[in-house]
């Protein structure tokens, strides 16, 4: 009776199995897709700042496809000379600009960016000035001939624009007697130079043609004085302080035949080693008269001004009696 209890047992199991979802694993739809998930890869581009004196202000990257430069990588910061900056982006190639706080520009093109990121130790000369030396078919030349003063600064713009453009020295020094060549597209145009003392230099109107325009810097050439006031047939008129330790409080210079008028100075003191510079209707005759800090005149009386001025170094033996 037992045994055969147990043969019926075994009989209705598979049964009992069948009926609660046993066998074989249900099969998969082979056309159903798998989806993979995308890992992204960035590497890191580090800005080192050893421009030797400037700081950089704004940085941009952008993917060398991209037709715009995109928001600027350093947000608030600012990165001083020996400094650096670091930020991700995705592995690929890239245009990286920086810019300092002179408004001057340092570009790469087609920057590989990889897993091991990209290091940029930025230097004056990756400054970026094709972008305006390098076009036109005009050139401008800039010869310094102010002896003992550098230009730092150069900018050249049509005349009919309203500011002066970029420096187009770039990271260029020039030092007495060097030049410096650039190109521009023939016309009109206004020129500044500045030099070591931040002392400006300044034509306007200047025509250049396909014979290029050469300028012999020099120090008559010194502008002082906005574009709006120097006359029509205007020369410069320049006094130097060359009084050793003897600042000059007052500064005269007026018609021959006309009574001394305002105080070329104003508010200014013109200390030892200093320029003042003003403007004068040429081809006339002309009374220039300074006083210094200790009431001691210095006067030059009936000086013929043509339109290149004139420049008057004065100095102590220049004492009136």
């Amino acid at each position: 009776m037992k045994k055969a209890s147990l043969v019926l047992a075994l009989l209705v199991l598979p049964v009992l199995f069948l009926a609660c979802g046993g066998g074989e694993a249900p099969v998969e739809d082979a056309n159903e897709p798998v989806i993979e998930e995308e890992v992204v890869r960035n590497g890191t581009i580090t800005i080192n700042n050893e421009l030797g004196g400037w700081d950089l202000w704004y940085c941009y990257a952008s993917s060398a496809e991209d037709g715009e430069w995109g928001e600027d990588r350093f947000g608030s910061e600012i990165i001083e000379d020996g400094d650096s900056f670091s930020f991700d982006v995705p592995i690929g190639t890239y245009d990286i600009k920086v810019i300092d706080v002179d408004d001057d520009e340092y570009i790469l093109r087609d920057v590989s960016v990889g897993a091991d990121g990209f290091v940029w130790d930025v230097v004056l000369d990756d400054m970026d000035n094709s972008a305006i030396n390098d076009f036109g078919d005009a050139t401008i030349t800039i010869n310094n001939e102010l002896g003992s003063w550098d230009l730092f600064y150069c900018y050249a713009s049509s005349t009919e624009d309203g500011d002066w453009g970029e420096d187009r020295f770039g990271s260029e020094i020039i030092s007495a007697d060097e030049s410096f060549t650039f190109n521009v597209p023939a016309g009109d145009y206004d020129i500044k130079v500045i030099d070591d003392e931040d002392d400006e230099y300044v034509l306007w109107d200047v025509y250049v043609g396909a014979d290029g325009f050469v300028w012999d810097v020099e120090l008559s050439d010194m502008d002082n004085s906005e574009r709006d006031n120097v006359p029509e047939n205007g020369a410069p008129i320049t006094f130097y302080n060359g009084l050793g330790d003897w600042s000059i409080l007052y500064a005269y210079g007026d018609l021959s035949n006309e009574p001394w008028g305002e105080d070329r100075l104003g508010s200014e003191i013109l200390e030892p080693g200093e320029e003042l510079t003003f403007y004068v209707p040429a081809g006339y005759s002309y009374d220039l008269k300074v006083e210094d800090v200790d009431g001691d005149t210095y006067t030059l009386w009936g000086v013929d001004v043509d339109e290149d001025g004139y420049y008057w170094e004065i100095e102590l033996s220049d004492m009136d009696d």
